[in-house]
């Protein structure tokens, strides 16, 4: 059994890989060697972990027999070029959504569904849920464990940083011109972003659902391993670097109190609920920069006596995806390799 890892990591070099490459050094994980793979040419000639410049590869001709484990933290489109190579040396875990209908992939989140993992075996990968999805599902899973939900409106108000480091630019130079009155470039967004929302994460199907809100749907059925639970997603850019946060409104099988919720959430490691049903976390003090999910505002519905409302919080980057893609290596190498 090994005690130390040969890394790779591919996708965007900044945003979700910084929190990664922070996350690995904090917590110590075992790594021998580090590899940072990028699409030809890049800003960004190397990078820095525990102190020292990593090089940055060309993902083209990478040598995959070098590596272990490889993150996956890239679009879909890019996922579905490489990570086949990729998976005949190495295991990979992927971010980007690409499995999220391939049920020989096993959906993994630690403290959801841990024994998923063990079906890596079949294609040498691993998906991860998305930012929403994990917060969400972190929730809910043991309130669905004791009481059981039926329904799950959910409208998630996202960060630009969902769209990787081109978002965070371009909302700061938005703003930056705005205030100086200078007229602005084209961008990445169908709107302009700064100092404006609008319900559109990226690409809409026939029938106007974004990708991502589908690949909620199902990805918090699949954690919640039910598939009979009816759930219903809006995504909304908001101009913020980053974080999420949800509005959610639930319907349980029967009516429940406040208490039993409460003990529900409880009973769930990393997650906060404040104490008042009117206090709500603060985005920037509260959740950024943190790994732990935060409610607000839990209270009874108005008009369904079996519904419950409450305001979910969390760092994107941070808990949605840096602190899943480590936990789930950690289990990866403690328990499978």
């Amino acid at each position: 059994m090994k005690t130390q890892y040969n890394i790779a990591l591919y996708g965007d070099l900044t945003g979700p890989i910084e929190a990664i490459l922070a996350l690995l050094g904090s917590r110590q994980f075992p790594v021998e060697k580090l590899f940072a793979l990028c699409d030809g040419e890049t800003e960004t000639s190397s990078i820095m972990f525990v102190g020292k410049p990593v090089s940055v590869i060309d993902i083209a001709g990478f040598d995959w027999h070098q590596v272990d484990i490889a993150f996956f933290m890239t679009s879909i489109e890019n996922t579905q070029k490489w990570s086949d190579i990729a998976s005949e040396h190495c295991i990979v875990i992927d971010n980007s959504g690409a499995f999220t209908s391939n049920k020989q992939i096993p959906l993994v989140q630690i403290g959801i569904n841990d024994e998923n993992i063990a079906s890596y075996t079949n294609e040498n990968k691993i998906a991860l849920p998305s930012a929403g999805s994990a917060q969400l599902a972190a929730v809910l899973k043991q309130l669905h464990k004791e009481v059981g939900i039926v329904r799950i409106n959910v409208a998630s108000y996202q960060a630009v940083s969902a769209c990787a480091r081109e978002g965070v630019k371009t909302l700061a130079d938005e703003t930056e011109r705005l205030l100086n009155l200078r007229p602005l470039k084209e961008s990445i967004f169908p709107q302009q972003i700064a100092f404006n929302i609008f319900p559109e994460v990226d690409d809409f199907d026939n029938e106007g659902n974004a990708l991502s809100e589908t690949r909620l749907i199902n990805e918090v059925r699949d954690l919640l391993q039910d598939p009979s639970i009816l759930v219903t997603s809006t995504q909304v850019i908001v101009p913020m670097f980053y974080g999420c946060a949800q509005a959610v409104h639930l319907q349980t099988h029967y009516p429940v109190e406040l208490d039993e919720v409460v003990q529900a959430i409880h009973h769930t490691d990393g997650i906060e609920l404040e104490e008042s049903v009117c206090d709500y976390p603060n985005m920037i003090t509260d959740v950024v920069g943190n790994d732990i999910v935060r409610i607000g505002r839990l209270r009874k519905d108005v008009c369904e006596t079996s519904g419950i409302n409450l305001w979910i919080c969390a760092d994107n980057l941070q808990f949605g995806i840096a602190n899943n893609v480590i936990r789930v290596a950690e289990k990866l190498i403690r328990d499978y390799i």
